[in-house]
């Protein structure tokens, strides 16, 4: 069995080594993360810069590991062309990410993205997160890797993958399959001003409750439990299909209006 393993936390990060080693008596492991963090790049794609990547060494029997200087989709998309053509990977995993990725965090999320890509080229593939603090990388691989193998035998729809978000006390937490839930930010913005004078700007946000009526994903770890929850980029909204078809085809023409 061949395993790519990504991330957006960067390849020396703690828990995609985690990650890595306790999936590798699965079979080959092939880690290829970006050489540096990358946080929010969500499914951004290198086009106007250089891809460089560097071979690096990985402490476990067997694995690889390259560093690429792009963005975890970057990384993916890397990995599938050159190291993945003649020999295919089984399935993908990124993560294990420092910090939620919950509702719409997924939007942002580089380590969502890296699954989703993955997804989108035919492979089955789960995003785990990590809340903290503090973050126990090696009990929430354990606990991935059971989740791993029971999703590696499910057939999954095409363009679909698995985003999984682990509590720090994850190891007898219960599991929920739930939808994402509403959660979203107040944003702010902090303004400062640089050594030559420069007047800059720091984004931050602070999470607002979810609400919902449902069990959702953002609610599962707020009780300590592991959410897993479905992905897929199947954006078209087909609710209003046809009263947009009525509107804009079947509506008043121009002279008429």
């Amino acid at each position: 069995m061949r395993i790519l393993v990504s991330n957006d936390d960067g390849i020396d990060a703690p828990g995609i080594r985690a990650l890595a080693a306790e999936l590798s008596p699965l079979g080959d492991v092939v880690v290829v993360a970006p050489d540096r963090q990358r946080s929010a790049a969500s499914h951004s794609i290198s086009i106007h810069h250089r891809l460089y990547v560097d071979e690096v060494s990985i402490p476990l029997p067997g694995a690889v590991g390259y560093a690429v200087s792009g963005t975890p989709v970057d990384c993916v998309k890397w990995a599938a062309v050159t190291l993945g053509k003649e020999q295919p990977f089984d399935f993908m995993v990124s993560g294990i990410n420092e910090g939620p990725n919950l509702a719409t965090d997924v939007l942002y999320s580089g380590t969502v993205a890296a699954a989703g890509e993955a997804a989108l080229l035919g492979m089955k593939a789960a995003a785990f997160s990590l809340i903290g603090p503090e973050f126990p990388f090696d009990t929430a691989a354990k606990v991935a890797r059971q989740i791993v193998d029971r999703f590696i035998s499910f057939t999954w729809p095409v363009d679909t993958f698995l985003n999984v978000n682990l509590p720090p006390e994850c190891e007898n937490a219960p599991w929920h399959v739930v939808p994402l839930g509403a959660r979203g930010y107040h944003n702010i913005f902090h303004k400062k001003v640089d050594p030559e004078g420069r007047t800059y700007y720091r984004h931050a946000g602070e999470a607002v409750d979810d609400l919902s009526d449902t069990l959702t994903d953002s609610q599962v770890l707020q009780a300590g439990g592991v959410s897993l929850t479905p992905l897929t980029y199947h954006f078209t909204n087909e609710s209003i299909l046809g009263s947009l078809k009525t509107a804009f085809l079947h509506g008043e023409t121009a002279e008429e209006r």
